[in-house]
């Protein structure tokens, strides 16, 4: 408790004086009332008007078809756009044209360049922005979610190298609860809402920074133009690169701790044929910090653009290919680290689970500006992930009056395959444990999408309206034996065998109207939701019978934001809505093989249902000479909370519906920027309250249908399980000259774990803890041929060395002494690269 309060305080002091710098200049413009300025077109539409009508082969093909007039006003504007409003931003397309040419103070340039997040003045909801600057500038430890960590609300557990097994909370919603997207396409797995760690493909690297531009964070149930499936928290946007207009290349190499070297190499062509295309390929491999974790990935990406009609429109592709290879960071017993030291790791030759993954997610499109009051986004799209992983645990070594932890991957001690399906551990290897030492868990899905949006740019509305569908294709199965490699023989040694497809559609409508000279913006939206998902499971040790089990849901989820500058520098806003998530794929397992009265298995329809939340928050924004600064409150009541269950015995995870929650906070977001004879400085900090608690009483084992098991009980009041309650970021950057700096430290406050078999919170707590990151970097121009500059750089990890973990749950020991097991978080590192600049 000390800890959290000296922190806080730290915080606290810098938030509070620089507030006041805040509340006097209010005072001082408050006879300043200049309204905002008119609805303009988004980035993606504001090239310059053409009146005459423009033609589009994508467009056209489309509407030959029929498919535009399937949607009611099918498509809105590209929801890449930096912000939901248009006027926080400069006026362009990607293809470079532009309707005025933005004039910024020195203070401004200082903020674009050194700033590491902004605040959107003129959103009717909460909002966040990371620029290229902190992404450019960033470890080659940090991955795409942990670049998320320095905004209010979001904390990221990343136990490993390159990213792997991360997870993320955002305000209190666990990854899954909140939607993200590229390019406007979703990326969580459409059967178990994950982006990363989803369905435990612990591997699987959908993104890394080689691969974005920009990120925008919508907090709460946020407008219908940027939300997704699953945007019960908000929507995590990421832009991707563009190429440019000119040809260039770029060389990096460097490594550091944890025998960690990393290599990338970018190439833009410029104008060849009229397409800019932009080559990139970036590799990093680590030993990691917890012994035997190391894993390399490599990422390819590719952008392209093709300019037609005079620049109005323009043909686009993304495509991101990602592959990882190493194996898993298991939960470690704390008196096992506390023995033998902070990098511990389960002995190879005790247990361990090598990972092998491959995906990616490809996109072409078309946008264009129709005329001055029409543009309009097409895309289609895939995704794919192939994900593999064999297990081993080593009968000799598991749990026992000897050996008093439980190691994961511990084989089952049974012959519970026969009869049905056939394999005989004992008699193939002599023992059941020997006969199960070895697992293969494989996971794959492949996705394909059509995404329209439209927009009409009216005098006093901007209205968006479009549409998604996507149809996604899965196959999963684990298997067991007492070799590898291994058969995998359906009917014979698989615990499962699963084919699952399913569908989501969404058709939305939203307008933002200006009124009073502008000084007032309402965003008034719909949305439609539809899913429809098929489950089939083979006969495996689960399933004694195969079958299929279908369900469908829909909803209509309101939305309502409200933006008012009562002065110049100063926005309120408020905003509701609510919203739904679908069940996921785990909510089906249970339905397959059940025993009915007469002792015989049957196929049991999904009861299951969506989880559903309304959202209300309010805030205030000022923004002048380089200070921006945010505040807001919020409250997300939940219906139907899912609950996860893991079976003690056959370890299988089944999600059930739980009883209600509430969701509620505060979060201030500060930042400002000055030129000074020492260099230019940029400072932001942010300080948010996060409560999570269940505010009905249920039984976990009702729910699920199951026997009660100790601790499945839920009371009114009882806070959820891996929400800090406080969270607080504090960084400076600097640039003089050639050189440029930054520092930055994350605070998180104690957070409850849950019982691992149960899925519900225990007594036991995850302490609070603060990181401290620190970068240097100096450019030296060279200017020689076509060698332009070296940029030579520093970057050190966790600067005061602080020993912590972000994730744990509650565990006993062979003789039932309770303790906490965790993965622990990266300690002190060292990185230095040179990046070469043609």
């Amino acid at each position: 408790m000390n800890t959290d309060r000296h922190y806080l305080a730290h915080y606290r002091v810098w938030l509070v004086r620089t507030m006041g710098i805040a509340l006097s200049s209010i005072a001082i413009s408050s006879t300043d009332n200049d309204p905002s300025q008119p609805i303009s077109p988004s980035p993606e539409e504001s090239t310059m008007y053409k009146y005459k009508y423009k033609r589009s082969a994508l467009f056209f093909a489309l509407a030959s078809t029929g498919l535009i007039s399937l949607m009611p006003g099918v498509v809105l504007a590209q929801t890449t756009a930096a912000s939901s409003s248009a006027t926080d931003q400069p006026a362009s397309t990607k293809s470079g044209k532009s309707t005025h040419v933005e004039q910024l103070s020195k203070i401004q340039v200082i903020a674009r360049e050194l700033t590491l997040t902004r605040i959107p003045m003129h959103a009717a909801f909460s909002e966040s922005v990371i620029g290229p600057s902190a992404i450019r500038f960033a470890s080659p430890m940090l991955d795409v979610q942990s670049l998320l960590e320095r905004t209010p609300s979001i904390n990221v557990r990343t136990p490993a190298a390159n990213g792997v097994r991360t997870n993320i909370t955002f305000r209190a919603f666990s990854s899954g609860q909140f939607s993200e997207t590229f390019d406007g396409v979703p990326i969580n797995d459409p059967f178990n809402g994950g982006t990363t760690n989803s369905a435990s493909t612990r591997n699987n690297i959908p993104l890394t920074l080689n691969d974005i531009d920009s990120v925008n964070i919508y907090r709460g149930i946020n407008n219908p133009a940027v939300t997704s499936y699953n945007s019960l928290g908000g929507t995590i946007a990421f832009e991707p690169r563009d190429p440019s207009a000119t040809a260039n290349a770029q060389a990096t190499l460097g490594g550091g701790s944890f025998s960690t070297w990393f290599y990338g190499l970018t190439a833009n062509t410029g104008d060849i044929g009229g397409v800019r295309s932009l080559f990139s390929i970036d590799h990093n491999s680590s030993s990691g910090w917890q012994a035997n974790s190391g894993n390399r990935n490599t990422n390819l990406y590719y952008a392209g653009v093709l300019p037609y009609d005079e620049g109005d429109g323009e043909v686009y592709a993304y495509a991101i290919y990602n592959q990882n290879k190493g194996f898993t960071p298991h939960t470690i017993p704390l008196p096992l680290i506390q023995q033998y030291g902070y990098n511990y790791g389960w002995p190879l030759d005790w247990t361990n689970s090598y990972n092998k993954d491959h995906g990616g997610t490809y996109i072409l499109g078309d946008r264009m500006r129709v005329n001055h009051l029409l543009s309009f986004n097409a895309r289609v799209y895939a995704r794919n992930v192939d994900y593999n992983r064999v297990s081993y645990a080593n009968p000799n070594f598991i749990q026992s009056a000897t050996q008093p932890y439980f190691i994961p991957n511990t084989p089952g001690n049974s012959s519970f395959w026969l009869p049905n399906p056939s394999y005989d551990p004992a008699a193939a290897f002599g023992s059941d444990l020997a006969g199960n030492a070895y697992h293969t868990y494989l996971y794959s899905t492949q996705q394909y999408g059509f995404m329209p949006h439209f927009t009409l740019n009216l005098p006093d509305n901007q209205v968006k309206f479009g549409a998604d569908w996507s149809h996604t294709k899965l196959h999963s199965a684990e298997y067991w034996y007492g070799a590898n490699p291994m058969p995998l023989v359906t009917g014979y040694n698989n615990a499962w065998d699963e084919h699952d497809e399913r569908s989501l559609g969404s058709v939305f409508a939203q307008d933002t109207i200006r009124l009073f000279g502008g000084a007032v913006h309402v965003t008034p939206g719909l949305k439609y939701m539809y899913e429809r998902t098929a489950d089939f499971d083979n006969v495996g040790f689960f399933y004694p019978i195969s079958g299929t089990v279908s369900d469908s849901e829909h909803y209509t989820s309101p939305t309502l934001g409200i933006n008012w500058r009562p002065v110049r520098h100063v926005s309120l806003y408020a905003a509701w809505g609510k919203t739904a998530k679908f069940p996921g794929i785990a909510a089906f397992y249970d339905n397959v093989g059940l025993t009915n009265g007469a002792g015989q298995p049957i196929v049991e329809p999904l009861h299951v249902t969506p989880e559903y939340v309304r959202d209300l928050e309010a805030g205030v924004r000022y923004e002048a000479h380089g200070f921006e600064g945010a505040f807001n409150v919020y409250r997300e009541n939940f219906a139907n909370t899912f609950i996860s269950v893991t079976d003690p015995t056959t370890q299988v995870t089944t999600t059930s519906n739980g009883g209600s929650s509430r969701y509620e906070g505060i979060e201030l977001d500060l930042q400002d920027s000055m030129d000074t004879p020492l260099g230019a400085f940029s400072v932001f900090g942010n300080i948010s309250q996060n409560k999570a608690f269940f505010t009905s009483d249920f039984t976990v084992a009702g729910a699920a249908g199951t026997a009660a098991i100790a601790g499945q009980s839920v009371v009114a009041g009882q806070p959820l399980a891996g929400v800090p309650q406080h969270l607080a970021n504090l960084g400076i950057g600097w640039k003089w000259k050639t050189w440029r700096a930054s520092v930055n430290e994350h605070y998180a406050g104690s957070q409850y774990v849950n019982e691992y078999n149960a899925g519900i919170p225990t007594a036991e707590t995850i302490p609070s803890y603060a990181v401290m990151n620190f970068t240097l970097r100096d450019t030296l121009h060279i200017g020689q041929g076509m060698l332009k500059d070296v940029k030579l750089a520093l970057h050190v990890d966790n600067v005061l060395d602080r020993h912590y973990y972000t994730f744990g749950y509650g565990d006993t020991t062979y003789s039932g002494t309770p303790f906490v097991r965790a993965i622990y978080e990266e300690p002190r590192a060292y990185f230095g690269s040179a990046t070469i600049d043609f």
